[in-house]
């Protein structure tokens, strides 16, 4: 599969390398074939101004007739165009009105009668270079003949005459073959090297997606402690740092639900072992029919205390699955406190403990699920009552108005929470006896109530110090 990967991100690199190198060499010899082509034609051209150049010295055919040493300058010049271009070359004289073959028909004249003919020596002699395709068709594959024609100075200001240039179309032109031979080579190079690198280019994007699956496959047989090491920078860098994030996560929750399992069964082992110990006990007679109803209600006692703990893993269960659906609606949050508070009067009168309240004037309508709300209330307050004892003992309830938010409050001057175990107090079966939930509870209400509290969008805030210690949150309050 690995390499399966590799093949096809190399071959997808490949393919973008050839497109691309294809569509450049044809661009770039498109443009290179005109470049040339124009280059030669300059070239030509500028040999009818060299015979032009030669001429500038003489006003009229004749004299160059006339002289013997310009005329073989002359001729030794039109041999070697004829010879290297494929090309003729015309002198015309305006004052003769005449052509004269300047090749091997050196004293062949003829009349030049055409209108296109006239219209293209009119242009040159207003000092215009010229260039038509057939304009003398009595000339061999006329249709084919190129005319480039150039204007004849005499004394560098006055057009006396032209120098025409015939050349046929096939000279004319830049083979396509000539062109590739010129670019194929470095186009080659240039796929040769880019074969090369998309190859440490494809394997260089691999090795961080092999690293990464390596270490998934680990995860999958349990070994989370296993990480992503790769430095490529990037979206892949970033994704491996995710996984390492998710690695850490679930060995956290793995060691969480170890605990939680080992939790669970010793809260279930111990009250079990007590009542088959006691009903043993009865069933074999080591404990009187008169000492059974106290024994008795040990075990009641105890199966209270399951019920306690599989309703409460039930409720956790369900909070955490998201099954646990709550019905929001307003009610009083005066009100619930009050009769919290008369719930555990017996249990407050028992200890002794004075209790202050700070409620908010008025009614102080809340939107929240009441029977939820009422739950979370009466377990912070179970759990203070609980770890108050003695005559200065004191429990604060109150509630106020901030903003668009109602806040709850539950203190009391109970032993402090140790600032190590403020962050785990909310765990499931977290040490009990250092996060105020021993003494008979089941270790999960107060995990149960953060979960209540943050499917309502909040979040318990608990602080204690040798003062006191104080669980408080905010709720939406309703709409007048």
């Amino acid at each position: 599969m690995r390499r399966s990967l590799f093949w096809r991100t190399y071959s997808v690199l490949l393919a973008a390398l050839l497109a691309t190198i294809v569509i450049f060499t044809g661009v770039l010899t498109a443009a290179r074939q005109q470049t040339m082509q124009q280059s030669y034609e300059t070239e030509v051209r500028r040999q009818a101004r060299e015979v032009a150049d030669y001429m500038a010295d003489l006003s009229a055919l004749s004299f160059l007739q006339s002289n013997a040493t310009m005329r073989s300058v002359i001729r030794r010049k039109i041999a070697d165009i004829y010879s290297t271009y494929n090309a003729d070359i015309w002198i015309v004289s305006y004052d003769s009105g005449t052509v004269q073959y300047l090749d091997s028909s050196w004293n062949t004249t003829r009349s030049i009668a055409t209108d296109a003919v006239k219209e293209q020596l009119s242009l040159i002699q207003q000092g215009n270079d010229i260039r038509a395709t057939g304009l003398f068709p009595e000339l061999e594959h006329g249709e084919q003949i190129v005319t480039i024609g150039v204007p004849w100075y005499y004394g560098g200001t006055d057009v006396v005459g032209a120098v025409l240039l015939h050349i046929p179309t096939a000279s004319l032109k830049i083979s396509l073959g000539s062109v590739i031979l010129q670019i194929l080579p470095p186009a080659l190079l240039a796929l040769a090297l880019g074969t090369i690198l998309a190859f440490f280019l494809a394997r260089s994007q691999i090795k961080p997606l092999r690293e990464m699956s390596r270490a998934v496959q680990e995860f999958s047989k349990g070994d989370l402690t296993r990480r992503v090491d790769i430095s490529c920078g990037g979206e892949l860098e970033e994704l491996g740092d995710s996984i390492n994030r998710m690695a850490k996560e679930l060995s956290r929750l793995e060691d969480s639900r170890r605990s939680f399992v080992a939790n669970v069964s010793h809260e279930l082992r111990s009250p079990m072992t007590c009542m088959r110990g006691y009903v043993q006990a009865m069933q074999d007679g080591v404990i009187g029919p008169e000492e059974m109803p106290r024994y008795l209600q040990i075990v009641l006692d105890e199966t209270d205390r399951l019920t306690a703990l599989v309703n409460d893993l039930l409720d956790l269960s369900r909070l955490e699955s998201g099954n646990f659906p709550l019905t929001p609606a307003p009610f009083d949050a005066n009100e619930l406190m009050r009769r919290n508070l008369i719930n555990f009067e017996p249990r407050i009168d028992e200890k002794g403990i004075s209790v202050s309240v700070e409620l908010a004037e008025g009614a102080l309508t809340v939107m929240a699920d009441a029977n939820r709300i009422n739950q979370v209330v009466s377990n912070i307050i179970d759990n203070a009552v609980k770890f108050m004892d003695g005559a200065d003992s004191r429990l604060t309830v109150g509630t106020a108005r901030e903003g668009k938010n109602v806040r709850f409050w539950i203190r009391n001057n109970g032993p402090r929470i140790a600032e190590a175990d403020l962050p785990y107090i909310f765990e499931r079966f977290y040490k009990a006896d250092k996060a105020h939930t021993s003494g008979g509870g089941t270790g999960l209400g107060l995990s149960i109530c953060q979960r209540i509290i943050e499917q309502h969008g909040s979040k318990i805030e608990v602080r204690s110090d040798e003062r006191e210690t104080s669980f408080e949150f905010t709720l939406p309050a309703a709409k007048d």
